[in-house]
């Protein structure tokens, strides 16, 4: 029975220090605290797509950097979060400074939505992949963490709006989101 437990132990042992041999470094992505833990929030509910988009395989193929910016200074008042491409044909996801107090499940979301602006199409249907994207990431966050759904937080109120507008309508109720918005009018 000792010898049992001993293997036992060991074996315990190796497969914590392998899983922590195998943690995700997102030093590339971003170095803020808030928005890493969004990115594990996004890879605790297996959105490994997000993550691989955001590492490269986009349509740029070079990483895309998260951060919190002003986004008045982009003339994008209102706006929760955008995508921008660099002077080097790179991306950078901004987050509105605003939103720097934010809960990294929140932050996740919007990451989820703006990385899936990676082809710059500017089409009705890259935001519907992209809202159903954010939805999708908040369903699955809320399965773990019930509170997020009585959140008075601003992001959260928003992420629960369109998770029930998901929810209730199906994609018809987004695609009415985005034809009403008029940020998106001129999008084909």
């Amino acid at each position: 029975m000792k010898r049992f437990l001993s293997i036992l132990i060991i074996v315990f042992s190796l497969f914590i220090g392998i899983q922590d041999t195998f943690a995700i470094d997102y030093s590339r992505i971003s170095t803020n605290a808030k928005i890493v833990k969004a990115l594990t929030a996004l890879e605790s509910i297996n959105r490994r797509d997000v993550i691989a988009i955001l590492y490269g395989r986009n349509a740029t193929k070079k990483p895309i950097r998260v951060m919190f910016r002003d986004l008045n200074v982009y003339g994008a008042q209102g706006c929760e979060a955008m995508t921008v491409r660099t002077k080097n044909n790179g991306l950078v996801i901004y987050i509105s400074a605003e939103h720097k107090g934010a809960s990294p499940e929140c932050i996740a979301c919007l990451i989820a939505h703006e990385s899936q602006h990676h082809t710059f199409t500017n089409s009705k249907t890259e935001e519907l992949r992209a809202w159903i994207s954010e939805a999708h990431a908040w369903n699955q966050l809320t399965k773990r963490n019930k509170a997020l759904l009585t959140s008075n937080e601003p992001l959260a109120k928003r992420e629960n709006y369109i998770a029930k507008l998901r929810t209730k309508n199906g994609i018809s109720g987004i695609q009415k989101l985005i034809a009403t918005n008029p940020v998106y009018a001129g999008l084909n």
